[in-house]
């Protein structure tokens, strides 16, 4: 399979860095027979893509006239995108992104797992966190603690420290207390 079929380029987004495509690339690769304009804002619209979250509007370099307004999409939108032009190059660019997502889950040393296996490991850490919260023993704190940063680890998710763990509510409402 390519793996050049939509330039994918890291950028921020959602307070956060990750990978992004340019939306008028997607466009053209899907083939889609309305203008990139009207065809981009329609599904904005249309699926409540939320600015910000899932895209990033860019105002293009001008050529001569007034700029035009170009979109950083999220690979999750970009594949919903492609999801409903419901044609084959739709197909062949959702295959793509999720070869993308795990050559990047790969390359942070996070093993591919399937959804089913994610979600089964997601379960695991509020209970390994409840065990924490309560043993008193430092060699089984030492152990459910390594079964936690495994399993984080796994998710390519932070481990809270092992110091943070027992009290009863973090500072900043998140899951995990920040780490200092």
């Amino acid at each position: 399979m390519s793996t050049s079929l939509i330039p994918v380029f890291n950028g921020d987004l959602d307070g956060r860095s990750q990978q992004l495509c340019d939306a008028r690339d997607l466009h053209q690769f899907l083939q889609v027979g309305r203008d990139f304009s009207n065809w981009i804002k329609g599904r904005i619209e249309q699926y409540g893509f939320v600015e910000g979250e899932g895209f990033s509007p860019v105002l293009a370099k001008s050529t001569g006239g007034r700029p035009g307004l170009e979109y950083h999409l999220t690979l999750d939108m970009a594949k919903e995108l492609a999801m409903v032009e419901n044609n084959e190059k739709g197909r062949q660019v959702r295959r793509y992104f999720i070869a993308m997502e795990r050559e990047a889950r790969e390359s942070r040393g996070a093993t591919y797992l399937s959804v089913g296996q994610q979600l089964a490991i997601h379960r695991q850490v509020p209970k390994l966190l409840g065990l924490l919260k309560t043993e008193t023993a430092p060699a089984i704190r030492q152990t459910l603690y390594a079964q936690l940063c495994q399993h984080c680890h796994l998710l390519a998710i932070p481990a809270p420290s092992l110091e943070s763990v027992g009290r009863s509510k973090p500072e900043n409402g998140d899951l995990f207390p920040a780490q200092g």
